[in-house]
């Protein structure tokens, strides 16, 4: 069995601020994580926090690598910034081929004060708290949604 990483990033949005556009990019982002998540062994959650994306992607080196080159490629992430990268023992989103975990009108990281400081410790730190958070808001998500 191949060793799991995850990998948590933070990239601005370069969408416009009306709602049924970002909701518009994040279904298309959601919907292609469901289609190709599954075959590269990737699990994760997603967030639109502020105008930025703020992302958790689970699986194996390889898939984590590019996946993750294919979201720096895309037009609708800028200045994406890994707050970690590192080899994990369990998964924290196995239920998922990406989860959403909703979007916030403001922006609930210090990013851009980190970006700055380009702290190492400062950023780990904030990736953890994302990892910490996105779990809690995709939980109060699923429990929102009607029974199927």
């Amino acid at each position: 069995m191949a060793d799991l990483y995850h990998l948590a990033y933070i990239s601005k949005a370069s969408l416009s601020a009306k709602r049924e556009d970002i909701e518009a990019a994040l279904r298309s982002m959601l919907d292609a994580a469901h289609r190709k998540n599954p075959l590269l062994g990737i699990t994760g959650a997603l967030l639109y926090s502020g105008g930025y994306f703020s992302q958790v992607i689970e699986g194996p080196l390889e898939s984590i690598e590019e996946l993750y080159e294919t979201i720096q490629l895309d037009d609708r992430h800028t200045e994406c910034t890994v707050l970690f990268f590192e080899k994990v023992a369990a998964r924290g989103f196995e239920r998922w081929d990406m989860a959403f975990a909703g979007i916030e009108d403001e922006m609930r990281f210090p990013i851009e004060d980190i970006k700055r400081s380009q702290n190492e410790l400062a950023m780990k730190e904030t990736g953890r708290q994302l990892v910490t958070v996105l779990a809690q808001l995709v939980e109060q998500h699923q429990q929102a949604l009607p029974d199927r």
